[in-house]
């Protein structure tokens, strides 16, 4: 069956967004953000669910509007410069492997050793240092951190071992991760520390620099995946069993699986999944806004209500009758009742009661002249004082305000000397020269913003340590208000004083006054009539009112209720969309998925007859699409059986199939293989070199046993490699030292 061929992943999602009325632009954010989430902070299904309808509401109600998030685009330029063990396993005291050959023309490095040497630690240091435990499970995790320390230093006395690596993304910087254990007497592992840094090449100091722990881990793996993305790792470091086992394989579950896995597509099964959720919820909100049984039951509850209502305020119209009228009746009493009095206020009774009201606001009063003088009476007698302390911390105030003014003028400064000194300066200056530079520096800056304290220099301290409240009452105090409200309460009270003297005098010479008993009670007894009344009219009054506010509350529902009913074509759109959205990254996922698949095909195929020789009779290789698997055909169309190729077979059949997987994930990173020529002959070396490795990424480590040591392998490998380094183990001591020059070493 023949397949459409696409250039790259954008014709594909510019065909997929034409497929379903979509936005290029929009689907290209939302595979963006999913990626980005999977590889970022693990959280719960449920609130990355949440966190991703948002950002699909934003991105549509964004539309044409949005711009290209970008996407990822090919890496090149990463290569690796040094790693350096201390103490690690076999390698004894400080053995670096400097990757750096300062030579565009040859690409590989070879590094050599007896097997047990430690080519394979090298692989894992690399690999552990970039990911730490990421893609491990706790066994292999065990396996690999068992006996760490270097044998003889442990004997020594030493409870410590590390690695660092320090890689170019060429950028312009050094990264470098490094690891410090720390053993007890048992030689298990008691505390593991990681630093990573970032440093301008050239530079004395580095620009960035942080301990790597449980708090910030998520934001490490982070920056590391925009570096040397994770799923690229087993590119990175050749692993050549796993392969062997993907073209061996005949389960197409596993096959496609792993072709996502090691394309950097292992977010698609997620987003998919995450889509569905959403979109079933949507629909599910669109169903409960088209039912219509809500709106029959709140107007029948509407219309209840109202007849109640009706009936309520006629009994409060009533009842609103009945308190006029007595309280009609209640003034006519008063009325008469205050003719009489008026008669009585010459009476001696009269008197009585003005007297009483004297009184009583003649304690007050000097209730009030106890207090105020309880709590403001001292302050009251040390004015000069008190305004002497307020101008003081007036001064302090200011020399504080002064002390903020100087940080401010000074931030920007101080961001200019760190900017200033993480640049390569030659020579170095010592720590005493560069604290000279930035104290004169902060003296011309302060100069140059024309700063100048506020406060004398016999004023820039700070003598009292006050809360902002008790600086607050201490301000606040008016010792001359203060007095003046003494003394004029005093004044006061003494002529409230001389006014009960004179009324004592009148009641001693007043009549009686004139019974208004009779009024009085007819007043109570109205009174009391009316409030029973008015108590029936607020109680019908209230029930009115609770009435009203539950037709209210009900009407409110209901036009909610057709609000959401009326929305009900809103929903439809989204459900639309959302629907649109998901069909279209499950057709994205598949195309590809294909096209790499058609890639990996077609490149495995081209590499596959280069370099193989005519007579081994290998016709065409590809990926069975439909079954998801290998087969390889001779030149007469028959299949060969994979699994019985010799091992230098499958040695050539690995490297071509990782070649046509490294052509589809469109990356360019250095790659590091572990004896890839001991089971080939000097034909199929020579190929493999000059056709594969030389052209497979422009940093290639080899790792290399002895046993693969030939004359014309030495010629073959001194022709391509840049370096060449040997890992010098000792038998006797049981440790491993990193010396350059391999093929000499070896033949001395």
């Amino acid at each position: 069956m023949n397949h459409k061929i696409y250039e790259n992943e954008q014709d594909i999602l510019k065909e997929v967004s034409a497929n379903h009325q979509l936005s290029p632009n929009l689907l290209q954010n939302v595979l963006t953000t999913s990626k980005a989430n999977y590889y970022g902070e693990a959280i719960s299904p449920t609130k990355r669910q949440k966190e991703l309808e948002e950002e699909l509401k934003y991105l549509i109600k964004k539309g044409d509007s949005l711009t290209h998030s970008a996407s990822s685009s090919r890496r090149s330029g990463l290569k690796l410069v040094r790693i350096q063990l201390n103490n690690y396993k076999t390698y004894l005291n400080s053995q670096t492997i400097n990757f750096d050959t300062h030579s565009d023309d040859k690409n590989i490095i070879l590094i050599g050793g007896l097997n047990g040497a430690g080519k394979t630690t090298i692989l894992k240091a690399v690999r552990y240092l970039l990911y730490g435990k990421r893609g491990m499970t706790d066994a292999e995790f065990q396996q690999q951190f068992t006996n760490t320390i270097n044998n003889s230093f442990f004997e020594q006395g030493g409870r410590e071992a590390s690695a660092s690596l320090v890689f170019e993304p060429g950028d312009g910087h050094h990264y470098e991760i490094k690891v410090v254990w720390q053993y007890n007497s048992k030689k298990q592992v008691v505390s593991e520390s990681k630093t990573f840094s970032k440093r301008t090449i050239g530079a004395a100091r580095p620009k960035r620099n942080e301990q790597i722990g449980s708090h910030n881990v998520d934001d490490f793996n982070r920056t590391i995946d925009k570096l040397i993305p994770f799923e690229a790792s087993q590119f990175l470091i050749f692993d050549g069993e796993e392969i062997r086992r993907i073209i061996s394989s005949r389960n197409s579950a596993d096959f496609k699986a792993t072709i996502r896995r090691m394309n950097g597509m292992s977010y698609f099964n997620e987003l998919k999944g995450d889509l569905d959720k959403i979109y079933s919820r949507k629909v599910n909100e669109l169903a409960t806004a088209q039912k219509s049984t809500e709106l029959l039951k709140f107007n029948k509850k509407i219309s209840e209500l109202k007849d109640q209502l009706s009936e309520l305020t006629e009994k409060r119209t009533k009842a609103e009758g009945r308190v006029s009228t007595y309280n009609k009746q209640l003034d006519q009493f008063k009325k008469l009742r205050n003719e009489k009095l008026m008669q009585n206020n010459e009476s001696r009774e009269k008197f009585i009661s003005t007297m009483s009201s004297l009184t009583a606001q003649h304690t007050q009063i000097m209730e009030q002249i106890s207090k105020l003088f309880g709590e403001q009476g001292i302050p009251s007698f040390a004015p000069t004082k008190i305004d002497a302390l307020k101008k003081r911390l007036n001064l302090e105030q200011q020399y504080a305000t002064d002390q903020q003014r100087v940080e401010q003028i000074l931030t920007p400064y101080h961001q200019f000397m760190s900017k200033l000194l993480s640049e390569p300066i030659d020579p170095p200056l010592t720590e005493e020269q560069l604290h000279q530079v930035d104290e004169i520096g902060k003296a011309i800056w302060l100069s140059k913003e024309n700063y100048k304290a506020s406060t004398s220099s016999e004023n820039q301290q700070t003598w009292h340590d006050l809360s902002p409240n008790d600086r607050r009452f201490i301000m606040g105090v008016n010792a001359s208000s203060v007095k003046q409200q003494i003394v004029d309460l005093i004044k006061k009270a003494n002529n409230i004083k001389h006014s009960i003297e004179s009324l004592q005098q009148k009641i001693d010479l007043a009549p009686s006054a004139i019974s208004v008993d009779e009024e009085d009670k007819k007043i109570q007894e109205i009174t009391e009539v009316l409030g029973r009344t008015k108590s029936i009219h607020m109680n019908i009054k209230k029930k009115e009112q609770e009435c009203v506010q539950e037709i209210r509350s009900l009407e409110a529902k209901l036009k909610g209720t057709k609000s959401t009913a009326l929305n009900a074509d809103e929903l439809v759109n989204d459900v639309d969309m959302y629907r649109k959205i998901k069909e279209a990254i499950d057709e994205y996922a598949e195309k590809v998925l294909g096209w790499k698949i058609d890639v990996i095909s077609s490149e495995f195929d081209k590499m596959l007859n280069t370099l193989m020789r005519k007579q081994d009779e290998f016709g065409r290789a590809f990926v069975d699409r439909h079954k998801m698997i290998i087969r390889i055909e001779n030149e007469r169309g028959a299949e060969i059986s994979v699994e019985e190729r010799s091992a230098g077979e499958m040695q050539i059949i690995s490297s071509a199939f990782i070649w046509g997987m490294i052509k589809a994930a469109d990356l360019d990173l250095p790659m590091i293989i572990d004896t890839p020529l001991g089971r080939l002959d000097s034909y199929h070396r020579k190929n493999l070199v000059e056709h594969f490795y030389k052209h497979l990424s422009k940093q290639v480590v080899i790792l290399s046993t002895d046993t693969e040591i030939t004359p014309e392998y030495v010629e073959l490998m001194k022709e391509y490699t840049s370096k060449q380094i040997m890992l010098d183990y000792n038998q006797k001591e049981k440790y491993t030292l990193i010396r350059e020059g391999y093929f000499e070493l070896v033949k001395g």
